[in-house]
């Protein structure tokens, strides 16, 4: 039994906020030039994003309100009511609790009928991971509808208030680099996704053929974490005697080693090409490429390579990706992708699409293939 895709939402928090304003919200952190931001910032093409926070970096809207946000428009366009839903599966990189999970805190938000519920912790690919789960949910006849959603709520760890006792600060007066860059990489919001037995009664629907997620943990270190201040993530948080005295230790700062980004491109094109030769796919009759990827910097390096390899995924035009506009919201960025496309009227009956995310935490590779489908002919 096949699943579709069958209507997305979203929820982008307040209004679009230039390069110019980043420090306006989130302030600024030790003595990190212009200079640096600029540097980032050109590298990652992105030109605006939103925050869920303001100016005098209050919340304004929870990692679970912006999820149930978009869970809400997304059912309404699928023409769902609330004692309908049969299951919510969400991913998230930084929950508003340590627990209950993250699915069971938008449940209560939304206050939906009982349904079943999966939380999917990680970082970019949790989103795909939740939505492999509800996908073979209803391959299995588990389920006649599913709703996934994944959400991000980054701005908040990266307020100026939490460096303030860094040690790492207070020493020359600077964030380590791998620490900066996030701080003008990561942004907030949610996507959301219902997925059901059949395609909806109007409009597009994605057939979803398969989704292949592979960690490569084995061989890769930790290359984007949060909660140590250690390369080999030996000593967390929770094993300093205090929050405070985790937080003045950097512990708790969102770090990313620059270093071994490349070999994330090596890695997710191992991948593509290990899907290939499997016959899971034919890049040359894929229609759309949407691609999660962290900077317009990335984007070229995987052109780069996979046109060196003679991969028909280089095809420019194909490629799709709101990045510079919407900013890297992580795990939700896929959904964020795919519900312009649908609502914009990018896709066409008979178009196939081959998403990719790769995350860099300790490298995780993920493909969907979709393909699209008109409502059935009555």
């Amino acid at each position: 039994m096949p699943a579709y895709i069958t209507a997305t939402g979203r929820f982008l928090p307040g209004d679009p906020v230039p390069n110019d304003e980043i420090e306006d919200y989130i302030g600024r952190a030790g003595l990190a030039s212009a200079e640096l931001r600029e540097m980032i910032l050109a590298n990652s093409g992105i030109t605006s994003r939103h925050y869920a926070i303001d100016k005098k970096q209050q919340t304004v809207h929870s990692n679970t309100q912006m999820a149930a946000a978009a869970v809400r428009e997304a059912v309404a366009r699928a023409g769902l009511g609330p004692d309908e839903v049969e299951m919510l599966a969400a991913a998230t990189t930084m929950p508003d609790l340590l627990g209950p999970g993250h699915a069971s805190m938008i449940h209560g938000e939304l206050g939906f009928a009982p349904l079943e519920v999966m939380t999917a912790h990680g970082i970019c690919s949790s989103g795909m991971m939740a939505l492999k789960n509800a996908h073979l949910q209803i391959v299995a006849g588990e389920k006649r509808n599913a709703v996934v959603v994944a959400s991000e709520f980054a701005s908040r760890g990266f307020k100026s208030s939490r460096y303030a006792h860094m040690r790492t600060v207070v020493e020359d007066g600077t964030l380590p680099m791998e620490t900066a860059f996030l701080r003008y990489m990561l942004s907030d919001g949610a996507g959301a996704a219902v997925l059901s037995d059949r395609p909806a009664a109007a409009g597009i629907s994605l057939r979803i053929d398969w989704i292949s997620l592979t960690s490569y943990a084995n061989t890769e270190q930790a290359c984007m974490f949060f909660g140590s201040n250690s390369n080999d993530c030996t000593k967390t948080w929770g094993d300093y005697p205090d929050a405070m005295a985790a937080a003045e230790d950097g512990a708790m700062a969102p770090r990313q080693k620059l270093s071994l980004l490349p070999h994330l491109v090596e890695v997710g094109i191992q991948e593509c090409e290990k899907l290939v030769a499997a016959g899971r796919f034919d890049p040359e009759q894929v229609t759309w490429f949407p691609v999660h990827y962290s900077s317009e910097r990335m984007k070229q390096l995987l052109l780069g390579e996979f046109t060196r390899r003679g991969i028909g995924t280089a095809r420019r035009e194909s490629w799709f990706s709101n990045l510079t506009r919407v900013g890297n919201v992580g795990s939700a960025s896929i959904y964020l992708i795919l519900d312009e496309m649908l609502t914009e009227n990018m896709i066409s009956e008979g178009d196939t699409l081959l998403c990719m995310v790769p995350e860099s935490g300790r490298f995780i590779i993920s493909f969907m293939h979709l393909t699209a489908v008109a409502a059935p002919r009555s």
